[in-house]
């Protein structure tokens, strides 16, 4: 878990996620891109058409629940971007950080947890005498956000008048496609010869 993917970059905001997730994400899809390729070409009809949702559907599951999910450091606010609802909490209302199981965002509200950054963990290391100790396993996707957070300027945290809130959408499309693709894997595994 210590490897994260972070891009940082001027204008535009600092996305974090896991590397795990994006490894997995490239794996995974580029296998199920060769499923695809090999069933429309293998079985060009309406049962090969209908089979190549199965590796679809898997490919893009893995999309939905592993790369889409991130999390997003603006200039003002903070978003966290799971693959059901998106959560845009603006940095002069979060009151504080969890990190035991995996980021959440506490604000006067409630606590928002975040998908894809998961918690620091421990691991095992050795004492100056040998000595086996369990220790904290910096995740530096989830320090990320911490420095962020304990770097922020008095004109970041500012809310005149009180017109920033919490803002909570849930993810349509990202809903639809996931459940098109298990709808058209069911199809798939229907079509198969038994």
């Amino acid at each position: 878990m210590a490897d994260s993917e972070i891009d940082r970059n001027e204008t535009e905001p600092t996305v974090v996620r896991t590397t795990s997730s994006t490894a997995l994400f490239f794996i995974v899809d580029g296998l199920c891109a060769l499923g695809v390729i090999s069933i429309v070409f293998g079985d060009f009809t309406l049962r090969g058409l209908a089979a190549a949702g199965i590796p679809l559907a898997v490919g893009t599951l893995v999309f939905v629940f592993y790369r889409y999910p991130r999390v997003e450091l603006h200039r003002q606010q903070l978003v966290l971007v799971n693959p059901l609802q998106t959560v845009t909490i603006p940095w002069n209302l979060v009151d504080g950080f969890e990190t035991h199981f995996g980021l959440s965002v506490r604000t006067h509200e409630k606590k928002f947890a975040s998908w894809p950054l998961a918690g620091k963990g421990k691991k095992w290391e050795k004492d100056e005498q040998g000595v086996r100790q369990l220790v904290e396993n910096p995740d530096p996707a989830v320090d990320a956000v911490l420095d962020r957070y304990a770097a922020l300027s008095d004109a970041e945290l500012a809310n005149p008048g009180g017109q920033r809130v919490v803002e909570k959408r849930w993810n349509v499309g990202i809903i639809a496609v996931g459940l098109l693709v298990i709808v058209w894997a069911l199809i798939g595994f229907a079509a198969l010869p038994s």
